[in-house]
């Protein structure tokens, strides 16, 4: 029995690290198009002028979320924040309100 749970944990995990968003392959310069293309469409989008906010949100571990951030500026990507989160009913809840002042200029 303890092997079946053993092993059922590593392919859990598994699972959760090949499930992981390439946050790290994003490049100052991208257009939406690309980020759409390696993240898929934003849990979220906000907007302020020429300016965009996509919010991601993904699992990153047992009872943790990452929540990310892409800063789009006249339709190029400025620059990514990220932040971790207790995961409670899932990921969604802990999603925040764009703060427009983390933009990088």
């Amino acid at each position: 029995m303890l092997k079946l749970v053993t092993a059922l944990l590593l392919v859990t995990l598994s699972g959760i690290v090949l499930a992981a968003k390439p946050t790290d392959k994003l490049e100052p310069g991208m257009s939406r198009g690309e980020v759409r293309k390696l993240l898929g469409a934003p849990a979220d989008r906000s907007f302020r002028g020429a300016d965009e906010a996509w919010q991601y949100q993904e699992v990153a571990g047992f009872g943790q979320c990452k929540y990310t951030t892409v800063w789009i500026r006249d339709a190029k990507v400025v620059g990514v924040s990220t932040r971790r989160g207790k995961s409670v009913a899932g990921c969604g809840l802990g999603s925040h309100e764009v703060n427009w002042s983390e933009m990088p200029q």
